[in-house]
């Protein structure tokens, strides 16, 4: 499959906030066996990608003349896969969100203009591929990092950093080393970006009803759509001071969406966490389907990381995102 298709198909998946475990087929199945979710067609962003060569080693971004923030910089590097501990054992209404909103202090981005929106995140890519057995898939797993200057008319950059290819189990390693050319690419991609080549996503206005209506969409998924909603919005603007109020007073008036005390995110940067179930929408499905947590600045309102897991005590948190800077600037990195 081509990278255009699968980028087109990544778009319409109406179970992309969906968190599986790597390679985890049987887990496929039961979910989609339950599947309460709507099917109704979705228009993914258009864009034409050219590429541009350059070399394996990550570009520093020089910052000077940006207004860009660096939420809380890590003092080590950031392993967003790593699981913690569940943020308390029992949720209640998100009311905290609507005290950071009712509190919330300013970023050096709010109330800055520049050409670029700028946007710095770091996660986690993988890829199976089913070979002989249907019950079992081969995985491969990278470390992700995104830098991504985008001017409205769809114009700018984008920089995808991967990492070293890792296997969660020896079948999946044994796999690839007889497959190489199906391991993606070490190294840094620079895709420049001509006007048009990508959809600038629309800002609903700042107020928690538009952002309800902009976000809560499927509404049959349940309240977890609207965290997976918060954090795609959050993959693709820059979010300033009105627009973070509003969504903190959609969510905090959310049934559904519960607050879990705090928790240190894998840069370090201790928020505030909300969570909400999956399988909990008009038809409810039974059983554990695991949670949708983000984890926001309690000063400023700002998301830090958005993750899934249990939803119960025994599991964990997976941090699965982790938004290291945004901002806006002239120029391009």
């Amino acid at each position: 499959m081509n990278k255009r298709a699968r980028e087109l198909l990544e778009a319409a998946d109406p179970a992309r906030g969906i968190q599986l475990g790597a390679g985890d087929v049987e887990e496929v199945l039961r979910l989609a066996s339950n599947d309460v979710t709507s099917y109704d067609a979705v228009v993914p962003a258009q864009r034409a990608r050219r590429l541009v060569a350059v070399g394996a080693a990550f570009a520093v971004v020089a910052v000077a003349a940006m207004t860009v923030t660096v939420l809380r910089s890590t003092a080590g590097p950031v392993e967003s896969s790593r699981p913690s501990a569940v943020p308390g054992a029992a949720g209640v209404p998100a009311h905290c969100l609507a005290t950071i909103a009712n509190r919330m202090r300013a970023t050096s981005y709010d109330g800055q203009t520049g050409r670029y929106e700028y946007l710095h995140r770091r996660g986690r890519g993988g890829s199976s591929a089913l070979h002989g057995d249907p019950a079992w898939s081969a995985t491969v797993q990278f470390s992700e990092e995104t830098s991504r200057w985008l001017a409205a008319n769809g114009s700018g950059r984008m920089r995808i950093v991967r990492g070293a290819p890792t296997y969660p189990d020896e079948a999946s390693r044994d796999f690839y080393n007889r497959h190489p050319g199906m391991i993606p690419k070490e190294g840094s991609e620079t895709d420049d970006l001509r006007p048009g080549d990508l959809s600038v996503l629309p800002l609903p206005a700042a107020e928690p009803a538009a952002m309800g209506q902009a976000l809560y969409q499927p509404r049959e998924n349940g309240p977890s759509q609207v965290l997976v909603s918060v954090a795609e919005l959050n993959n693709e603007r820059v979010v300033g001071f009105a627009h973070r109020v509003a969504v903190l007073r959609f969510l905090a008036g959310t049934e559904g969406v519960t607050c879990r005390d705090e928790q240190t995110d894998p840069a370090g940067r201790t928020g505030v966490v909300v969570s909400a179930d999956f399988g909990r929408g008009p038809r409810p499905s039974p059983g554990d389907w695991g949670r949708e947590y983000l984890l926001f600045d309690p000063q400023t309102g700002e998301l830090l990381a958005r993750g899934g897991g249990a939803n119960s005590a025994a599991g964990g948190v997976t941090w699965s995102t982790v938004y290291l800077e945004r901002g806006y600037t002239d120029v391009l990195g």
